[in-house]
């Protein structure tokens, strides 16, 4: 047992780390994240907070780590914690800091030793010290208890507020966990009422559907750039569907974390709810490009970042919409390499370049497990082609597998609908398809969730194409109309005016909808944009003209 047991500490040693104050950081992985050493990255986040240390180099990570924390970087936030540590160990609240970025990173739940602590057995495992027989979580949570005489008195009240919350104060029963927290809290903003750390966590503690915004608000009044309050508030009005009121605060976002690519892809959240399309795209694309750079020099994975896929659909959707098709295919190419795909507005993008190659690729891939949803594709890409009579046996498979299901599936409902209507419109019977078409503007003219990353106007852009293919311009305009009120950048609805109105003679007006369509796509190759107005000029030789209309006078 004594031979195993110096040999288990032995090979632990490996993992160990100095215990003196500003001691400098060892090379390798740190024993209780399992990750390099943080570097410092300058401009990442402007909030600092004053941590009771004499070393600079623990307080320039920890705020380093703040800024990663309330951006929901965890991993990083962990890592920099972890580093300050390194550079003193008696740091209180940076072992706090550790423990909850653990917590949210998923990991550190286990000892780090925990497949060699059987070769020594029970009575060999209390001769450890705590650091290898309890999991890095616990073991950080732990420290920071035992370190809390050491800090100032904000933080000591800060960590009695966590450990109340956890019940590992003497007096603090399972009922009442919360509660004493959020006393402790309460007490430490009536003696120090500037402090952003304890209003941070007192709105994380609130109860009450909308308890934590006022809470968030009262320390934006302390510190305006405060990244913590201004992500909460951006989530805030996203959750409870009121965007342009979270508008001010996801740019406050921003210049609280201008080095950090979560702060500059949260504004897509409202930006593509509320029309603010000049700026979100590209937002979008310097949040993914900053990624890629904080992957090269921290050596991390794309894999190991929760973030990045997200970030890259966003974008996709983005570039997509104002019609950066170039921009697009380069970030499908890298999706691909890391085995993500976004089928469905690469879908989307192959129909507007009209690449029917690339349509049909998707479809192929839906025909492999998801028969209705490769009819449905297929079914647009024929009546995109003026194929009618394969979209009519595509919309017919439709119809037999819609009706062998369970009823319900709304995005199966619409669909049908959908690929139903414009087939109706372009065989001759616009009337009725257009009626159809309406039931999915019924359907989902009022769903927030619908317009969700700037789907909004996507079923009214289709109702008035198929209303211009069917000679029907009083339904053309209302869609069309429609689809601009829903979405400021909808190129297809402010094409589809300009066609419509070149069509009846209104020169000027069409020529302001033109402008408008411009300035949508004003990344766009003009390639692709004359492409799509070409499109719904044919589409609009449907309508009557202005001649033909003063003839049937």
């Amino acid at each position: 047992m004594h031979r195993a047991l110096i040999g288990l500490l032995i090979f632990l040693s490996g993992f160990g780390w100095s215990q003196n104050s500003g001691a400098a950081p060892a090379p390798g992985a740190m024993p209780l994240t399992g990750l390099a050493p943080a570097r410092a990255v300058p401009d990442l986040c402007v909030y600092s907070y004053h941590v009771s240390t004499t070393s600079p180099e623990c307080q320039t990570f920890c705020d380093q780590a703040f800024g990663y924390y309330y951006s929901y970087v965890w991993m990083e936030a962990a890592r920099c914690f972890e580093t300050a540590l390194r550079h003193d160990p008696n740091c209180a609240y940076a072992w706090l800091g550790l423990h909850r970025s653990l917590e949210k990173w998923g990991k550190g739940d286990k000892p780090a030793a925990a497949p060699l602590l059987a070769v020594i057995g029970a009575a060999g495992q209390g001769k450890l010290p705590d650091q290898y027989t309890k999991s890095p979580r616990d073991y950080a949570l732990d420290k920071a208890k035992e370190l809390m005489p050491k800090a100032g008195p904000r933080e000591q009240l800060l960590i009695q507020a966590k450990l109340q919350e956890k019940g590992m104060l003497p007096g603090v029963g399972p009922e009442e966990r919360k509660k004493k927290a959020q006393a402790s809290l309460d007490e430490l903003l009536t003696l120090y009422g500037d402090d952003e750390e304890g209003w941070f966590w007192r709105a994380q503690i609130a109860e009450g559907p909308n308890a934590s915004a006022p809470i968030y608000q009262a320390l934006l009044r302390i510190n305006p750039l405060n990244p913590g309050a201004n992500h909460e508030l951006v989530h805030f009005y996203e959750n409870i569907r009121r965007p342009a009121l979270g508008w001010p605060f996801a740019e406050g976002y921003i210049k609280s974390s201008p080095g950090i690519p979560h702060a500059l892809h949260m504004q897509a959240h409202l930006a593509m709810r509320i029309g603010k399309w000049k700026p979100t795209t590209d937002w979008s694309a310097k949040a993914v490009e900053l990624e890629r750079a904080y992957h090269k020099q921290a050596n991390v994975k794309p894999a190991d970042d929760h973030q990045f896929f997200h970030h890259m659909e966003t974008l996709t959707r983005a570039l997509v919409h104002d019609g950066r098709f170039a921009e697009a295919k380069a970030i499908q190419k890298e999706a691909v390499g890391y085995n993500q795909h976004f089928r469905g507005e690469w879908f989307r993008m192959a129909l507007g370049q009209r690449d029917w190659a690339a349509a049909q690729q998707i479809v192929d891939f839906h025909r492999k497990g998801d028969k209705f949803n490769a009819a449905y594709h297929a079914a647009l890409l024929a009546l995109d082609q003026g194929d009618t009579k394969r979209a009519t046996a595509e919309v017919d498979v439709m119809r037999q597998l819609g009706q062998s299901k369970q009823r319900g599936n709304k995005q199966q409902e619409l669909r049908l609908w959908e690929a139903s209507g414009r087939l109706l419109c372009a065989t001759g019977q616009g009337e009725a398809g257009v009626k159809l078409l309406r039931r999915t503007i019924d359907k989902t003219k009022d769903d927030f969730a619908h317009h969700a990353w700037g789907g909004g106007a996507y079923y009214m852009e289709v109702w008035g194409t198929a209303a211009l293919e069917a000679g029907l311009p009083a339904e053309a305009e209302e869609a069309f109309q429609e689809a601009l009120a829903h979405d400021a950048g909808s190129v297809r609805g402010a094409l589809g005016m300009w066609a419509l109105n070149v069509r009846r003679g209104r020169t000027e007006e069409a020529e302001r909808f033109l402008k408008v369509a411009r300035r949508c796509w004003a990344k766009a190759d003009s390639k692709d944009f004359d492409a799509l107005r070409d499109d719904y000029a044919r589409r609009a030789s449907h309508v009557a003209g202005a001649t033909e209309v003063a003839a049937g006078e």
